[in-house]
C-alpha cells in the first residue's frame, strides 16, 4: 500500500526529471498541462500510486518543450552541491526566461507582418528571435553543467539577469544593421525589463504601506532613456499610494489641480525613480488625433503609416505617458484614446494591432479635473467627454504642499535658510488666499518663490518680487500683489537671514 509519505517522495523524484519530461508525461496521462511544474509532478505521483501509470512510463514519456535536464540529477547528491529548492528555483527562472524569449519572438513577428515593403529586413527579426530561443537553450544546458561547481544556493535573480543579457546580446548585431525605425525599436526593447524590486522607503524615502499595514514594493526597470532623478523633489504618501496602486493594477490616473502643484514633475520623477521611459504630450486647441497617434505618409517614396508619440510610447515597455493639459484639446480629437485606455486593449490602428506594452502607465493632467473652467483663469480648457474621463480609474487632486513641506522644498532647491523660505512663503500664502476673493487672478506657485529667492543674488528684494512674482500675473493682479509685498515682505529681515 502506497502511503502519503511515499507519494510525496515519488512526486519529488518526478520533479527532478525536468519540465520537458513532466509536461510530456502529464499530457500522456491526463491529456492536459498546467503552468505549475510542481502541481503536475504531484498529479503524476498520485497516478502512479493509483496504478494508472508507472515511474518508468513517466521517464520514457515524449518530452514537450524545454531542454533536457539529466535524469541522474539528485538534489541530495554530494557532487552537485545544490538543494532541491535550488533546482526548483533554477527551473522556475528558466521557464520565465523562455516565456520572455517567446514574447520577444511574438513582437518580432508582428513587426514582420506590418512592414511588407521591408520584408527582407524584417525576416531578420524573426531569425533573431529564433536565435534568442536557441541561445536560451544553450544557456540552460550550460547552467545545468555548472551546477556541480556551484557552492550553496543557486541565485535565480542572477540567472535571470544572465538570460536578459543573452536576449539583448542576440539582438545587438541586428540593431547595428537595422535601418527601419520599427526594427531598431524591436532591437532596443529586447533588453528592457523589471530588473529588481525595492520598498517604497528605499526608492522614494517614504514608508508607504497598504491597507493591511504591509510595506509596498516598487518595480525598478532598466529603460536607457529614463529621466534624471531630482533629489530635491518632495514626495507625499497620498500621491505615492495612488501611483503604486496603479503600478499593480495597470489603471490610468487623472491628475487635477492648480498650476504649480507638481502634476507634471510628479509623473517625470516617478519615471526617473522607477527607471522608466517618460513621454510628455502637450495638448492645445488645434491638436488632432494624427498629431499624437500618427498618420499615413511617404517614406523613401513608399506610402506607410508613421506612428507618433503616444502610439510609440504605448508600445514601449516601461513607459510613463503624460497627457498634459489634455482639456485644451477638442473632445472629438481625443475620442480615439478611449480604445487604447481600455483594460487589456488590442486596438487595430494604422494597419496593425496595438497593445499596451508591459509596465506602461498613462496619466492625464489638467487644472480643472476635467470639468471645464468657469472662472476664466484657464482660458481655452473644455469640459471633457465623460467616456474619456471614465477610462481613468481615479482622479487625484493635487494641492499645494503644507507650509513645512514647501519650506523644505524651497531650501533644497535654492540653498537659502529656513527663515527666508518661511518668510517668503507666508507672503505667498496670503497672495493665494486673495484668489478666492478675486483680487488676484492666479495663485503664485512654488516656482515663483524659487525664482524670487534665486533672483536675490543680483537684484534687490523689491526688484526680485516684481520680476519673479508680480510680472507673472495679469495686470489686474498687480495692485493686490504690491499690497502683499508692502504688508508681508521685510527686505531687512531677508537680508539679515540670507
Amino acid at each position: 500500500m502506497t502511503t502519503v509519505s511515499d507519494t510525496k517522495k515519488l512526486a519529488l523524484e518526478i520533479s527532478r526529471l525536468g519540465s520537458h519530461v513532466i509536461r510530456g508525461a502529464h499530457m500522456a496521462v491526463f491529456g492536459a498541462n498546467s503552468t505549475n511544474i510542481s502541481d503536475m509532478a504531484t498529479n503524476l505521483a498520485g497516478a502512479v500510486a493509483r496504478g494508472d501509470t508507472t515511474l518508468a512510463a513517466i521517464k520514457a514519456a515524449t518530452p514537450i518543450g524545454g531542454t533536457v535536464i539529466p535524469v541522474g540529477w539528485s538534489a541530495s547528491s554530494g557532487d552537485l552541491g545544490a538543494s532541491a529548492a535550488s533546482i526548483k528555483a533554477l527551473e522556475a527562472t528558466l521557464n520565465t526566461s523562455h516565456t520572455t524569449a517567446l514574447d520577444a519572438h511574438s513582437l518580432a513577428k508582428e513587426a514582420f507582418r506590418g512592414l511588407t515593403d521591408l520584408a527582407g529586413r524584417v525576416n531578420g527579426v524573426y531569425d533573431a528571435a529564433i536565435e534568442v530561443d536557441s541561445k536560451l537553450v544553450k544557456l540552460e544546458r550550460s547552467m545545468n553543467q555548472k551546477l556541480g561547481e556551484v557552492k550553496g544556493e543557486v541565485d535565480p535573480a542572477a540567472l535571470q539577469l544572465q538570460v536578459a543579457k543573452a536576449v539583448a546580446d542576440t539582438f545587438a548585431p541586428f540593431k547595428q544593421v537595422a535601418t527601419a525605425e520599427v526594427m531598431t525599436e524591436v532591437a532596443d526593447l529586447a533588453g528592457v525589463y523589471a530588473a529588481e524590486t525595492k520598498s517604497a522607503q528605499d526608492v522614494f524615502g517614504v514608508d508607504v504601506r497598504n491597507a493591511k499595514g504591509d510595506p509596498v514594493n516598487v518595480d525598478i526597470w532598466n529603460h536607457p532613456n529614463a529621466p534624471a532623478i531630482d533629489p530635491n523633489f518632495i514626495w507625499t504618501e497620498y500621491i505615492l499610494k495612488q501611483l503604486l496602486l496603479s503600478q499593480s493594477t495597470g489603471e490610468h490616473l487623472w491628475f487635477g489641480g492648480e498650476k504649480g502643484t507638481g502634476k507634471s514633475e510628479t509623473a517625470r520623477q516617478f519615471a526617473a525613480r522607477t527607471g522608466r521611459n517618460y513621454v510628455r504630450i502637450n495638448f492645445h486647441k488645434y491638436t488632432s488625433a494624427e498629431d499624437y497617434l500618427g498618420a499615413v505618409g511617404l517614406v523613401n517614396g513608399a506610402t506607410v503609416f508613421q506612428p507618433k508619440d503616444f502610439l510609440m510610447a504605448y508600445t514601449t515597455p516601461s513607459t510613463i505617458i503624460l497627457l498634459d493639459e489634455v482639456t485644451n484639446a477638442d473632445a472629438g480629437e481625443l475620442a480615439p484614446l478611449n480604445g487604447f485606455l481600455e483594460p487589456n486593449s488590442a486596438v487595430s490602428y494604422g494597419g496593425a494591432v496595438r497593445r499596451k506594452a508591459n509596465g506602461v502607465m498613462v496619466f492625464a493632467a489638467d487644472n480643472t479635473l476635467g470639468n471645464g473652467d468657469d472662472s476664466g483663469r484657464y482660458a481655452g480648457t473644455r469640459t471633457m467627454n465623460s467616456a474619456l474621463v471614465d477610462r481613468f480609474a481615479r482622479v487625484v487632486h493635487f494641492e499645494y504642499l503644507p507650509l513645512v513641506k514647501e519650506v523644505e522644498a524651497v531650501v533644497r532647491h535654492t540653498g537659502c535658510t529656513e527663515e527666508v523660505a518661511r518668510h517668503v512663503l507666508k507672503a505667498i500664502h496670503v497672495a493665494r488666499s486673495k484668489v478666492t476673493t478675486g483680487d488676484i487672478v492666479d495663485a503664485p506657485s512654488i516656482r515663483s518663490v524659487i525664482g524670487f529667492i534665486r533672483a536675490l543674488a543680483m537684484l534687490s528684494v523689491q526688484e526680485a518680487w516684481q520680476s519673479a512674482v508680480v510680472s507673472r500675473q495679469p495686470a489686474e493682479s498687480h495692485a493686490a500683489l504690491a499690497g502683499v509685498y508692502a504688508s508681508c515682505i521685510d527686505p531687512t529681515y531677508i537680508n539679515d537671514h540670507s
